[in-house]
């Protein structure tokens, strides 16, 4: 399968279960493929600027089945490709109530969704708010085979997580809940970056913590000027400064 502009092709990540990137800035943005017998879950297609041409043409090369996209949360970098795949007839676009993904077609609500595909088990799931108001997980299970967890930004690798619409203390133990079920599964796939295992949940929980705790100690000790905490939070620069900001502000 050649490459094209910006799209990586697929490649198997197990039995029935693929992945891409495209451009994502800093590190890739990875998009899922779910193939079961009668449906494909595709996870994330990307934004809005790229070739969703390309893209659909990919998938087809995997499989002919009829397409499902899950959204894991409403940043435009994920959503962004919705559009043009409801052009094409993708009738369910799925996504959590709270990420005000305009183009969803499905929403869910409190308990998970089960997906029927066909001889996989494909469950989207909100654990918790963290990297969004409206998170969910893919959890993908088959008989025979560990299991396999996208889990878009609420767990990032390669680069550190992004807080601009978070909530800190929720995204700790958020991810706690997603290193609680880690044991199960052979990948977990971020929104961005290589592949992980429970290890680098638990590492990125503590780091969270750790950036919490001292944010949070900063706060009361220098209301006014809560940045000096800067140089010694787990964190680049920015996205130290959106963690302060959004703990200052009540999240």
């Amino acid at each position: 399968m050649a490459a094209t502009p910006g799209l990586a092709p697929f490649t198997r990540v197990d039995d029935d279960v693929w992945m891409t990137t495209v451009d994502g800035g800093v590190t890739p943005l990875n998009i899922g493929l779910v193939v079961g017998t009668r449906q494909a879950v595709l996870i994330d297609p990307g934004p809005a600027e790229g070739d969703h041409r390309a893209l659909l043409a990919a998938v087809r090369d995997v499989t002919d089945v009829e397409l499902v996209v899950v959204n894991t949360h409403g940043h435009g970098d994920h959503i962004g490709a919705n559009a043009f795949l409801r052009e094409q007839g993708v009738e369910i676009i799925l996504a959590h109530r709270d990420a005000e993904v305009a183009t969803s077609t499905q929403l869910l609500q409190e308990g998970p969704v089960s997906l029927d595909i066909g001889g996989i088990d494909v469950v989207v799931e909100h654990l918790g708010r963290g990297h969004t108001d409206g998170d969910v997980v893919v959890v993908v299970r088959r008989e025979g085979h560990d299991g396999i967890m996208f889990c878009g930004d609420l767990v990032r690798e390669g680069t550190d997580p992004s807080f601009r619409d978070s909530h800190p203390m929720e995204w700790v133990r958020t991810l706690g809940r997603i290193w609680s079920m880690a044991g199960s599964f052979s990948r977990i796939i971020p929104g961005h970056g290589r592949p992980v295992d429970a290890d680098f949940v638990a590492s990125m929980r503590r780091r969270m913590q750790q950036g919490h705790s001292v944010s949070q100690q900063a706060l009361r000790d220098a209301v006014n000027d809560a940045t000096k905490a800067i140089p010694i939070l787990p964190y680049g620069p920015e996205e130290s400064r959106e963690l302060i900001t959004r703990l200052r502000a009540g999240h």
